[in-house]
């Protein structure tokens, strides 16, 4: 088994090889072909992409999948690397589950990953050996869909909520209080987010009610004073997370996101030396998911023109 100093050492020397600020900068003034060559030459790619070949959506998927790999071969415990990997394994059982009812497989939608007992599974109806929380919540589908057609965005919440359950089952069975204290930001952060877009939808509470995640530090309570609340900004700085607001008259949405992901990050900076922790290998680990996810946002703003929603969007650390 690898052992947390060996781990932890292979993250930082990795971490040091992140996009830093300044080349991120320079990325976003960039024209879209320029920014395709300097990732390439970063070894985006294996240095062999061009912007005549370039396709953002799966070049980022299989950078993505080639950090799933890592995670699972370096982490130092099999239960934080099926916890860190879980949000893939369960988008990966999306993709299937609505294959497997529309009759229409969406290859772009799945990620990389030795995932074979899932699909399979899946396809049969035989949910035995797969994580307990994904094999209820598939067999509650089935149950629901004998009765009624399909719909992609039930799949979507009930595998949501269960890749959220098994986040903290995993948590807990670490006894890593830092894991469980990221879990439950992510659950409140990703509760947060559902109400802002829902309150901007104009959709009712029931239907609201319906998507939320258990789990977290806010109450369901406290989150319909937030849905329902005439100066949402107000309410949302009343709560545990007010940083999220940030000094906003109207909140908006993208700046939400980024600020949540600022909030979660920070779980991780008290051990982020401690070489006996997770901390060093898990902050390595969403670092470069970060990157992934900023990347592909300012090359598809270069690609689509849209140069003015970059700034919106980047990391207050830009």
């Amino acid at each position: 088994m690898v052992t947390k100093i060996y781990a932890n050492a292979v993250a930082k020397y990795n971490e040091g090889k992140l996009l830093d600020a300044e080349k991120l900068r320079r990325l976003a003034d960039a024209d879209f072909e320029s920014a395709v060559k300097m990732l390439c030459d970063h070894g985006y790619g294996g240095g062999t992409v061009n912007e005549g070949q370039y396709d953002i959506d799966a070049f980022i998927t299989r950078e993505t999948g080639k950090l799933i790999d890592y995670v699972l071969s370096d982490a130092p415990d099999p239960r934080l690397a099926r916890l860190l990997t879980a949000r893939f394994l369960y988008g990966n059982a999306k993709a299937y589950y609505k294959a497997k009812t529309s009759g229409r497989y969406n290859e772009a939608a799945v990620y990389p990953m030795a995932d074979a007992a899932v699909r399979e599974g899946i396809e049969k109806g035989e949910y035995a050996a797969l994580p307990s929380p994904m094999a209820e919540a598939l067999g509650r589908l089935d149950a629901l869909f004998s009765e009624s057609a399909p719909d992609p965005k039930t799949i979507d919440i009930a595998l949501t909520k269960a890749m959220f359950a098994e986040e903290r089952t995993l948590a807990r069975a670490l006894k890593n209080k830092p894991l469980q204290k990221f879990v439950t930001v992510r659950i409140d952060t990703a509760n947060i987010s559902a109400v802002l877009r829902a309150r901007a939808l104009g959709m009712p509470w029931s239907a609201l009610h319906e998507m939320t995640v258990a789990g977290g530090k806010l109450s369901e309570e406290r989150l319909r004073e937030l849905f329902e609340a005439d100066d949402a900004a107000k309410a949302l700085r009343e709560t545990d997370y007010g940083a999220l607001a940030g000094e906003d008259e109207t909140l908006s949405l993208p700046r939400i996101e980024t600020r949540a992901d600022d909030t979660a990050d920070a779980v991780w900076e008290t051990d982020a030396q401690n070489m006996q922790s997770f901390s060093p290998f898990v902050r390595y680990f969403y670092a470069q998911l970060r990157e992934y996810k900023t990347v592909k946002m300012i090359l598809t703003c270069l690609k689509n023109n849209a140069r003015e929603e970059i700034a919106v969007r980047l990391r207050q650390v830009l």
